[in-house]
């Protein structure tokens, strides 16, 4: 019994010794919080997950520690485990104002700005002084393209909050006339947030053209833009074109590429493409595209490539089956109100020719961006080395000099249109300057992810027998996602 009673007993002193050894090694709850809040500040998300995710563990009631948990998978871009977190921590504390944050910013990364909004809404009307909420607010508002919304929002914001830079920020990007509905679609997450999520886009149009020289064509073409990861980025494109001259037989000819970009760093990056074409003959070439790009300036684009592509304008041109090959420049210089765009081709046929095409436009914008009006010149230069009858347009020499004007305006929040229209002369293989003309109406509605598109374009094409007025009308849809 005496033994008996001294092993309970040296059993009994190793457990309390083991006891309280684990007390003093475990990580008490706040040690749990800091190590996390430690790799996020290092950016090492996943680490911070498996920190957050065995305090969880242990302590399954803490408040904190499933705040900071939903927060690290934010940073990770995993907004769908972030979201039950922050549910569940406002079940049991319906008040709880850093979860309602939280929960309303996971919402609109996930696009759910009905939910968002409404979480914003609640917050800021418990404390209008809530800055956050404001600029989350504001971030959905522009990221709907809810831009009027967003600047008077950002105006009662910045009345509360004289001092913050970030509500600034918003504000000058908002009163640029440049900041449109476009650019707002890839508007970032506010700094010191979790990166932006991936998106994309489908689109598709159909296109019918016709000329004063009886050629006719439709045209249909589908893309698919992805952002695989921060730098990486695809695009598919494919086209089907059904040609004919009024009255005649049609011939078909379709095409499609795949590129990748990638951003080495902000101002430079690379693309490449790949892919083929099917002539009406059932024959197939491959095509291609490389370029880089330079931005460095926030207004100011430069591009400088090498392609093959198809050439197939009319009928006529689909029994050649005509490639061009060649480098190509081009400029986009977008400085406050201003819209400067030149490009320039030079490029080898298949058939033998040799052209060369210049491009240069530019416009000022006049007018706040509800209605604005618009005026500049453009000049356009199109020459080959040979004039063939091959069914493309090449004369020897064509010039074209046009001053432009237009209106910009948006009707509610869906709809916004630019209508442009061109007056002036130009001259066909070195010929006398006579009248030219030309139309461009544009009109977008916007609904949610979706974006339709209804535009008609009236303008010239040149030959060497001469210029031909022709018209194009376009229907296309897009979905954003």
């Amino acid at each position: 019994m005496r033994a008996l009673r001294n092993l309970t007993a040296f059993l009994g002193a190793v457990l309390f010794l083991a006891s309280a050894l684990f007390a003093q090694t475990a990580a008490t709850p706040q040690e749990v919080l800091n190590a996390g809040r430690n790799a996020l500040r290092q950016k090492t998300y996943a680490q911070a997950i498996r920190v957050l995710e065995d305090g969880r563990k242990r302590y399954p009631n803490d408040t904190n520690i499933k705040l900071e948990l939903g927060r690290a998978y934010l940073y990770n871009k995993q907004d769908k485990q972030a979201v039950p977190l922050f549910r569940e921590v406002l079940r049991d504390d319906p008040a709880n104002r850093d979860a309602r944050l939280e929960l309303a910013r996971a919402l609109g990364y996930q696009r759910d700005y009905k939910g968002s909004d409404q979480l914003y809404g609640e917050l800021l009307a418990s404390n209008p002084d809530d800055e956050a909420a404001s600029l989350g607010f504001i971030r959905n508002l522009i990221h709907e393209r809810r831009l009027d919304e967003a600047r008077g929002a950002t105006s009662i914001a910045i009345s509360r909050h004289p001092q913050s830079q970030q509500l600034r920020e918003y504000q000058r990007k908002l009163d640029n006339p440049d900041f449109n509905n476009s650019t707002a679609r890839s508007f970032d997450r506010e700094p010191n947030s979790p990166a932006r999520k991936s998106f994309g886009a489908v689109q598709g149009s159909g296109a019918y053209f016709a000329d004063s020289a009886a050629n006719r064509s439709w045209r249909s073409t589908q893309g698919l833009d992805y952002q695989l990861m921060r730098r990486l980025s695809t695009r598919i494109r494919t086209e089907e074109r059904s040609l004919w001259i009024s009255g005649g037989p049609k011939a078909n000819v379709s095409w499609g590429t795949a590129a990748l970009r990638f951003q080495v760093m902000r101002p430079l990056t690379f693309s490449a493409a790949g892919g083929a074409v099917r002539f009406a003959d059932g024959g197939t070439r491959t095509l291609f595209n490389g370029e880089v790009e330079l931005h460095p300036t926030k207004h100011l684009w430069l591009t400088e490539g090498f392609s093959r592509r198809p050439i197939s304008p009319t009928y006529n041109s689909t029994q050649f089956k005509l490639l061009a090959e060649g480098w190509h420049t081009r400029l986009e210089f977008y400085p406050h109100a201003w819209w400067v765009k030149a490009s320039w081709y030079s490029e080898h046929y298949s058939d033998g020719n040799r052209g060369k095409r210049f491009e240069g436009e530019v416009l000022r914008w006049i007018g706040p961006s509800r209605f604005s009006a618009g005026a500049g010149y453009r000049f356009n230069y199109l020459a080959f080395d040979q004039s063939f009858v091959h069914g493309y347009f090449n004369p020897s020499d064509y010039r074209s000099h046009l001053a432009r004007g237009g209106l910009r305006f948006r009707l509610g929040r869906a709809f916004h249109a630019e209508y442009l229209g061109g007056a002036g002369v130009e001259s066909v293989a070195g010929g006398p300057y006579q009248m030219a003309w030309e139309v461009a109406l544009r009109n977008r509605a916007k609904f949610e992810n979706w974006e339709f598109g209804a535009d008609y374009f009236y303008f010239r094409l040149a030959q060497s027998t001469g210029a031909f007025n022709s018209q194009a009308g376009r229907l296309s849809a897009a979905y954003y996602f």
